[in-house]
């Protein structure tokens, strides 16, 4: 691709959309060979509804926009310990959702549940309920009982929020050391724990690899 680009003649920089995802491939291939890369943001709606949703418009758009300097930004940098905190964050935020899900699934199943299984289940705290639910040791040959299929669901649920449980503290843990590294006077502040301060390397400085304050 890079040669056939510069067969036309001089290259002095592409447009890519969607460095962040699709296009990271290509921006890090670019990079590499010293080539400008500008991050083209997308069109405007009213442009984008006359020409409608074409590839190759869509790539000559782009070129345009990159060569007029129009629609462009600097591209993030996708390397280095502050693109790994990125992904841990990313990944850890997913856990977090689906950990939500499983609780709510948890207090929902309970809800429905016959009076003598819901009995059972009251005055607990969140993590008593969890690993209770988790230790239960239902039939599974005997799924077409509605008491049996509550216990079974219960007790998936349950597994299923304690893994979770567990990955997040790795994440968080992974995090920790990442911004223990990069930011230690940041995160020995007052009120500053390692989730604001990982988010502010990740906002104000995602082109470094450390920051001093």
């Amino acid at each position: 691709m890079l040669a056939w680009m510069r067969s036309f003649g001089q290259l002095r920089c592409i447009g890519v959309e969607a460095t962040g995802t699709y296009g990271a491939g290509l921006l890090r291939s670019m990079q590499n060979a010293g080539v400008e890369v500008l991050e083209v943001t997308t069109p405007e709606k009213q442009d984008r509804r006359k020409r409608g949703k074409n590839d190759d418009l869509d790539a000559q758009n782009a070129a345009h926009a990159a060569f007029a300097g129009k629609r462009t930004v600097t591209p993030k940098t996708r390397d280095g310990m502050i693109e790994s905190l990125r992904v841990l964050k990313a990944c850890r935020k997913t856990a977090l959702a689906a950990r939500r899900v499983a609780l709510q699934m948890i207090h929902n199943t309970i809800i429905c549940a016959p009076d003598d299984l819901r009995d059972t289940l009251r005055k607990m705290t969140r993590m008593q309920l969890v690993r209770t639910l988790a230790a239960w040791r239902p039939d599974l040959t005997d799924y077409r009982d509605v008491i049996s299929a509550h216990r079974i669901s219960l007790k998936s649920l349950g597994r299923r929020y304690l893994e979770l449980h567990d990955e997040i503290a790795d994440l968080d843990a992974m995090i920790g050391a990442i911004v223990d590294e990069l930011a230690p006077n940041l995160v020995a502040r007052n009120s500053i724990d390692h989730a604001g301060a990982a988010q502010l390397l990740l906002t104000g400085r995602r082109q470094s690899e450390t920051l001093t304050l």
